[in-house]
Formats: C-alpha cells, sequence, structure tokens
C-alpha cells in the first residue's frame, strides 16, 4: 500500500482535505459563542454540510466520468481553498458560509474514491478502499488530531482561531499544488463532452431522494447486492453518528475540555484509529468473514456507547472507552466502505455511482446530524442512547442481509493476494506514478 505513489497522492489529498475541513476542532465554539444553543449550533454546522452535500456530490461524480478525475479534483480543492478563506472574519456567518461550501466539495471524496477503483487490481481493492473509507468517515477526529500539533506549540492559539485558520488556508493551497501533480485515472474521460445541463440535472434529481432510490435500484438490477450493502451502510451511519457528535460532548458536557484537553483528546483516539486501520486493512481484512466482523464491532459498540453515557464523570473513564472505541469501532466506516467500493467496481466503478452512494449516504449522515443535534439540546448522553439504538438496528440488518450481498461480505480466500499480484502492481504503475 505505502509503496504505491499514485496511491499515496489520492489518499494525501484526501487527508489534507478532510484536515482542513475538520482541523477547527475546539475553536468552532469561537464561530457559535454569540448564537443560542450552542450544542445545537455546533453539530447543526455538520448537518447543513451534509445536507448540501446531498445535492453535489452525484453531480461532481457525474463530472468526473465525463470530464475526468484530474480537472474535477482540481476545480474541487480550489473551490475548497476558498470556504476556508470564510472563516478569516471569526463570524458566525463565515462559518456558515465555510460549512455550506464544504457540503459542496465533499464530492472530492467520490472522485477519489472512484479514482482508487479506476487503478486498484480487484484484490487489493478492499484493502485501499477500507484506508480512504476511514479517513473520510472519521474526518472529525482526524482533522483534531492534526491540527492538535499547533494548540500544543502554540499557546496563543489556544485561545485565537486565527492561527489555525492560517494553518488550514495553507494546507488549502498545498491540496491545489496535490491535484495538479494527480495524473488522470479514468482512461475513458474525455470521451464525451460534459454537459451543464445534465450536471445541473444530476444534483436537482438528487434533492429528490426518491429518484436516486430508484437509480440504487437500478444499480442493484446490475450488480445484485450492491442495495443491501448500501442500507447497511446507511444504518451504521446512523449508529456511528455519534463521532460528529464528540466535539460537543467534550467541551459541552460536564467534561468542559478546553482546546488543549481536546486536542490531546482527538490525537489520542484519532492515532490509535490510524494504527488500527492501517493493520486491519494491510494484513487482516482479507483473511476474514467481514460479517463476523461486522457482528462484533458492532456489538462492541453498543457496550462502549453504555459506557460513554456514564463519562462525563470521569476522564479516565472516557479514555478507556475512547481508546478501545479507536482500535475496534472506529474499523466500521472503512470496513462497509471498502466492500461497497468492491461491488462498485464490479459494476463498472462509475464516479457517478460513487457520488450516488456518498449522496444518499450524506442523507444518513444528515438525519444523525440533525438528530444529535436537537438531542444534544435535551441531554448530553441522549444521542448515545440513539446511536445504540441505531446500532442495534445495524445487527439486526446484517442478520437478515441476502445471499447477493453475503458474497462479498462472507468472502475470504478469494480476496486474498498473490505474490505474483503484488509484484505486478508495481511493475506496471511507476511510469505512471
Amino acid at each position: 500500500m505505502l509503496k504505491n505513489r499514485r496511491l499515496l497522492l489520492i489518499f494525501a489529498i484526501v487527508f489534507v482535505d478532510v484536515v482542513a475541513a475538520n482541523g477547527l476542532g475546539a475553536l468552532i465554539t469561537k464561530y457559535v459563542v454569540a448564537l443560542p444553543l450552542k450544542p445545537m449550533m455546533l453539530t447543526g454546522g455538520t448537518a447543513l454540510m451534509l445536507g448540501i452535500q446531498l445535492a453535489l456530490s452525484p453531480a461532481i461524480g457525474h463530472w468526473s466520468d465525463k470530464a475526468g478525475r484530474r480537472p474535477v479534483a482540481i476545480a474541487v480543492t480550489i473551490t475548497s481553498l476558498i470556504s476556508t478563506l470564510f472563516l478569516w472574519p471569526l463570524k458566525s456567518w463565515g462559518y456558515i458560509v465555510n460549512r455550506s461550501m464544504k457540503g459542496g466539495t465533499n464530492g472530492l471524496y467520490a472522485v477519489m474514491r472512484s479514482a482508487v477503483a479506476d487503478i486498484a487490481p480487484k484484490e487489493k481493492l478492499l484493502n485501499w478502499s477500507g484506508v480512504l473509507s476511514f479517513m473520510v468517515g472519521a474526518g472529525s477526529a482526524v482533522g483534531g488530531m492534526v491540527t492538535a500539533i499547533l494548540l500544543y506549540l502554540s499557546p496563543e492559539a489556544r485561545i485565537d482561531a486565527m492561527p489555525t485558520v492560517i494553518v488550514l488556508t495553507a494546507l488549502g493551497v498545498l491540496n491545489i499544488g496535490l491535484a495538479l501533480c494527480f495524473k488522470e485515472t479514468n482512461d475513458e474521460a474525455g470521451q464525451e463532452k460534459p454537459e451543464f445541463k445534465a450536471i445541473a440535472t444530476k444534483a436537482l434529481n438528487a434533492l429528490k431522494v426518491i429518484t436516486l432510490w430508484r437509480q440504487l435500484d437500478e444499480s442493484e438490477k446490475e450488480v445484485p447486492g450492491i442495495k443491501p450493502l448500501f442500507i447497511l451502510n446507511m444504518l451504521a451511519t446512523l449508529g456511528f453518528g455519534y463521532y460528529a457528535f464528540f466535539l460537543a460532548f467534550l467541551t459541552q458536557s460536564d467534561l468542559n475540555m478546553g482546546p488543549l484537553d481536546t486536542a490531546y483528546f482527538f490525537t489520542y483516539f484519532g492515532l490509535l484509529a490510524f494504527i488500527s486501520n492501517y493493520i486491519f486493512f494491510e494484513y487482516i481484512v482479507h483473511r476474514i468473514n467481514k460479517r463476523k466482523a461486522i457482528f462484533f464491532i458492532v456489538g462492541t459498540s453498543v457496550l462502549l456507547q453504555i459506557g460513554y453515557m456514564f463519562s462525563e464523570s470521569s476522564v479516565t473513564l472516557l479514555y478507556i472507552i475512547a481508546g478501545i472505541d479507536a482500535v475496534v469501532v472506529s474499523l466500521i466506516g472503512g470496513l462497509i466502505g471498502a466492500m461497497l467500493s468492491v461491488v462498485t467496481k464490479e459494476g463498472g466503478g462509475q464516479g457517478e455511482v460513487f457520488g450516488n452512494i456518498q449522496a444518499l449516504g450524506g442523507v444518513a449522515s444528515f438525519v444523525t446530524a440533525l438528530v444529535n443535534s436537537l438531542l444534544s439540546g435535551v441531554s448530553m448522553i441522549a444521542p448515545f442512547i440513539f446511536c445504540a439504538l441505531s446500532s442495534l438496528v445495524v445487527l439486526w440488518w446484517t442478520m437478515r442481509l441476502p445471499d447477493d450481498a453475503r458474497k462479498y461480505t462472507d468472502r475470504i480466500e478469494a480476496d486474498q493476494p498473490t505474490d505474483e499480484d503484488d509484484e505486478q502492481p508495481q511493475a506496471m504503475q511507476p511510469a505512471r506514478a
């Protein structure tokens, strides 16, 4: 995985964008301080971002199918940089505009997932997509972990959001440079000129959730198993939505963590999750029954969320629960996302399909963020109750997966790469790296 330079560039683009989108961490409170119901506003910004993602992800995925992954990646990273500039005034309206534009640029993840599907050998797609899906799904922890370094080094950055905003702006510039270095992965790009009307239609249709659902039905006819797995992904999004709620929980509950304490937490959680996900997707995922792994991970999550309900009174208990969460539960997003990538590639690997998946996934994320935002106004432990109940539904759905889906979740030997397969991509790819 680490020897493939094209893959590392894709990971780098996604990683930098995730940090730029989520790097404010606890300093988001500086933007909502003048607003009522701060816990709701902290989670509400995420809900706004995901709602706009719903409309634009399918359109951006469709655009990348026609124009190519590279030009779309460049355009989206430029837009992402512009969105960061709205954080400079340190005003609530700037934060709202930033979240709105970030919702549009989240289509970058559909493009990069398509790029991975373009270049990945069949036996490596599960591994590579798993790591990518983890970075996107755990964005709030990943972003907070990276920018925490600045809080360690600068006492001023713990009080004033501007030093962090400057770093996020620099990351935006860096990502444009990375996108310019990105080589086209879609061999069919440019054969058909993209039409603005078609792209706009995709965006409008995305707002019609029923239309997206019908398109998923069509994909199910072409590749049986994709719809049950996607429903599993949506349910898991509801069950693990507390990741986006972490910030509000740490800062607005009885824990009452400041920026530095929050930085310590996200560094701890993020590093453990990164190490765990890398080991799992590099060495373990192709050797196990994925459905049984989901049972174990989700069951563990239910117990941990009960533990979170009692962790307000003990930072030590919080760190113990979060450590297990990072090592075990953080694997779920990458695992289900990777299986969806495998199914999507078998159906043609189109960016539009990835965009539809991200958009419908955005519906679940939006609902989760909205519900958690409302529940946090009632009690800071209520979101954990909601997510735990949702996780029980994930267990129920996993039990009743049809055979068409189980051929992906239960696959073991077929996923194992051979030494010959490992060597072949490396021999073929350096000239295009």
